[in-house]
């Protein structure tokens, strides 16, 4: 039974997908899914939900679960697993895949439609799976919508025409713009992230849908 996760994010979250790095339907055929709601609450540990693990080849595996309302997020966990199966997953007051800023404070808002992502990833960072769930609040968990995630006209934040996957392999820390003075409290996961344009000393990066976009060192990218 887990976990609560993160995606990564500036501000005015809307539309958040997670985060993080390029998204393949199943690169290698690993699937997480989420079967169903068993148990609503807005407590941490209080919303659980039944998921379903596939074709993972008893290797380790990292889930990383971002849980947003409104525009902060709840839960941003890494979390282990490497077996198949049905298993329980709870939205906890988690923060294991890194600091966000802007966190939510529990009880998360009752009546306030609440969106679960969850990627699959080996190594962390580089996701094999997405799967977004969205109910309409933690305290009723009516399903609006539960499946794999897509990019849709209504994203406020299209991927740009142009972009191109670069490697970050030791991850990196965050500016708010191209700037050295604008400094983040989080950091970048190692793996393969969006690169839009450089500028300067520095690269943006897109996070999926997000209205606002990070930059990072371009000494931070692989070859």
């Amino acid at each position: 039974m887990k976990k609560f996760a993160l995606s990564l994010l500036i501000v005015g979250l809307g539309c958040v997908l997670f985060l993080g790095s390029v998204s393949t339907a199943s690169a290698a055929g690993e699937t997480f899914k989420v079967v169903s709601v068993d148990t609503t609450g807005c407590a941490s540990g209080n919303f659980g939900m039944t998921v379903e693990r596939a074709n993972l080849d008893g290797g380790t595996y990292y889930v990383h679960t971002v849980v947003t309302v409104g525009s902060l997020i709840y839960m941003n966990e890494q979390a282990s697993i490497s077996v198949n199966g049905l298993s329980g997953w709870n939205v906890f007051d988690n923060f294991t895949y890194g600091a966000v800023p802007n966190p939510g404070t529990y009880p998360i808002p009752a009546g306030q439609t609440m969106q679960l992502d969850f990627t699959l990833e080996r190594p962390v960072g580089t996701i094999l799976y997405s799967w977004r769930l969205i109910v309409d609040g933690c305290d009723t968990g009516n399903i609006q919508f539960n499946g794999v995630p897509t990019v849709s006209a209504s994203c406020p934040n299209p991927l740009p025409v142009g972009a191109t996957v670069r490697n970050v392999p030791l991850g990196s820390p965050v500016y708010y713009a191209a700037d050295a003075g604008t400094l983040l409290t989080w950091s970048l996961p190692a793996g393969n992230w969006w690169v839009t344009q450089t500028s300067g000393d520095f690269a943006q990066v897109w996070i999926a849908c997000q209205a606002n976009r990070v930059w990072i060192p371009v000494t931070a990218l692989g070859s």
